[in-house]
């Protein structure tokens, strides 16, 4: 990231001269240790605390080298700023939150998301980064209740161990399975979940997905998410095989949750 020609100068600049100016933290994250220097702050300090040149924290403040992600807390502690700021810091740096989400979110954005997904007239629910469903709505629900089957209590356990999810689930192995697999190998590697893991070892445990995980470990493929994709539900009781469009969205507050909904559409597209 070059340093900008004319105009203002780069918004980290700003942002983190003003935190220097401004710290007022413990005397042990200084290079002082007679404390807070009048002024606050130097580069040198900041530097010093986190155990990097000068020069390269030079560079990081004036924008000219982007501030690797792995630092930015360490940055936050070093100019100990507070949970609001440290979320400004992470967005200011690299255009979003951490990926643990805001340290404090609104209490009434999480409510309302949760009144958003009950209020939707189509199948939705919320699944965590393991894929366990922590909120899901009627339209979800009627598709169990109807059909005598318990809701279940993770999606991904559920679309790949479930007998009822070969009924529900039309074109089964094309359209969910195959696709779910290529998530879980990615989202296995990268998150290093001990519950994906176990998912991973329980695939062993019923040749036909034992042969599909194979397929799909052997593969370069993975699938980033599940969105946009379409897909079909049988309808548990009466009517058609209706296809659906994933959506997958996260609030803002919760990065690491996912609200799926399952939307009608007349659309026909491939699934894989």
């Amino acid at each position: 990231m070059a340093p900008r020609q004319g105009g203002s100068p780069p918004l980290i600049h700003g942002f983190l001269r003003q935190a220097r100016k401004h710290y007022s933290g413990p005397a042990e994250r200084t290079a002082h240790p007679a404390g807070k220097r009048r002024g606050g702050l130097s580069q040198t300090d900041v530097a010093q605390c986190m155990g990097v040149s000068a020069r390269l924290y030079q560079d990081w403040e004036g924008g000219v080298r982007p501030i690797p992600l792995h630092r930015l807390d360490a940055l936050a502690e070093a100019l100990d700023l507070d949970s609001a700021r440290r979320d400004e810091l992470w967005f200011i740096a690299s255009g979003g939150f951490p990926p643990r989400g805001p340290s404090r979110p609104d209490p009434d954005a999480v409510s309302a998301w949760t009144s958003y997904l009950r209020a939707l007239p189509v199948p939705s629910l919320a699944v965590d980064a393991g894929w366990r469903i922590e909120e899901s709505n009627t339209a979800w629900q009627r598709l169990f209740l109807s059909a005598g089957e318990p809701a279940p209590g993770n999606l991904l356990r559920f679309v790949l161990f479930s007998p009822y999810a070969r009924r529900l689930c039309g074109e089964w192995e094309d359209g969910w399975a195959t696709s779910y697999l290529r998530q879980l190998r990615l989202e296995a590697e990268t998150t290093r979940s001990a519950e994906l893991r176990r998912v991973i070892d329980e695939l062993q445990d019923h040749p036909e997905l034992a042969e599909l995980w194979r397929a799909v470990d052997e593969s370069s493929r993975v699938a980033l998410h599940n969105d946009g994709q379409v897909r079909i539900i049988v309808p548990p009781v009466g009517g058609h095989p209706q296809h659906v469009r994933t959506l997958v969205s996260s609030p803002a507050h919760d990065p690491r949750r996912r609200m799926v909904t399952f939307l009608p559409t007349r659309h026909t597209a491939d699934a894989a």
